[in-house]
């Protein structure tokens, strides 16, 4: 649930990040309307709203490479938040505030699934221990398998937008494709996976 949850909140900013990257209008909502006026004003910037969208690329990518989701997961919760406090500051109907809300919640989520990774930080420096050595390797969350299947949702999120949706059925097919196709590789092999973790977690209790 962890990886997939990866790919699938880096799927959205990756997805949503093109447009502004490109210096596109994101909306074509009118001025008139408060999220209309919104978005034109971001727009007008240009550098900020190329910003915006290379944030959002850049933290949903590392997200989706697993490699690199810690830190694409601590990049990606201050954009989420912002993005999460403006579609409940402004009239963006229910749909919109309620998967920005499951967005921040994954986040968070996310965050606390690594949390051995950043606690540390909050640790008085003479208090500071760091010993992996006795830790079994998890060889199934961090399989090539999960990475190169990240690296080819991130090229596949940009192509919508780069090829001006041609053969859009095609891509989502494509897409389901490769999710479903990464996630019956790993089952048949995950006993071959877990069983040299196994066998050293049994060494090291005796």
């Amino acid at each position: 649930m962890t990886i997939y949850l990866r790919y699938l909140i880096g799927f959205a900013f990756v997805f949503a990040s093109i447009v502004k990257i490109q210096g596109k209008r994101f909306t074509q909502i009118p001025t008139t309307e408060p999220i209309g006026y919104f978005f034109e004003a971001m727009y007008s910037t240009g550098m900020y709203w190329n910003f915006l969208g290379w944030a959002q690329f850049i933290s949903g990518a590392l997200l989706m490479t697993q490699r690199f989701s810690t830190i694409g997961a601590m990049a990606f919760l201050p954009v989420i938040l912002n993005v999460f406090m403006v579609t409940h500051s402004i009239d963006f109907g229910s749909g919109t505030p309620l998967v920005t809300s499951l967005m921040l919640l994954g986040t968070i989520y996310l965050l606390m699934w690594d949390y051995r990774k950043w606690i540390i930080l909050f640790s008085p420096d003479h208090r500071i221990k760091l010993d992996l050595t006795n830790e079994p390797e998890d060889r199934f969350m961090t399989h090539p398998v999960w990475i190169v299947t990240g690296v080819l949702f991130i090229v596949l999120s940009t192509y919508p937008w780069m090829f001006q949706w041609k053969h859009f059925l095609l891509w989502c097919l494509l897409m389901i494709i490769i999710g479903i196709g990464a996630f019956v590789v790993m089952m048949v092999m995950r006993k071959k996976i877990e069983a040299p973790a196994l066998a050293t977690e049994h060494n090291f209790f005796g």
